[in-house]
């Protein structure tokens, strides 16, 4: 996951990312606290968060996205990655576990 996170920081311009942490869930938990979305099925996943300046250019729209806040969603069976964003704070992740750092 370690290695998941750094590369993914890197390909949206974060070199050092920090305060690398993850938190065993469901998928339908992670994105209830982070997204109006509501995916069908509720897998397990692994959520990371980590902290940085990451920026991203969105399809269809001018402006490149800027956040100091990266989630990304891992699927706990495949290891695939099914999710990922950038905010401009972290999420509070507490009502899904305790995080466990990276």
């Amino acid at each position: 996951m370690t290695a998941v996170a750094r590369s993914l920081a890197a390909a949206h311009q974060e070199q050092d990312p920090l305060d690398l942490r993850y938190i065993a869930s469901t998928r339908q938990a992670v994105l209830r606290a982070t997204t109006p979305s509501r995916p069908v099925g509720d897998a397990g996943v692994y959520v990371i968060q980590l902290e940085g300046n990451f920026r991203r250019q969105v399809r269809h729209r001018e402006k490149t996205l800027h956040g100091t806040s990266m989630i990304i969603i891992i699927d706990a069976e495949t290891g695939q990655v099914t999710d990922l964003s950038i905010s401009p704070q972290p999420f509070d992740l507490r009502g899904l576990g305790r995080a466990v750092p990276l």
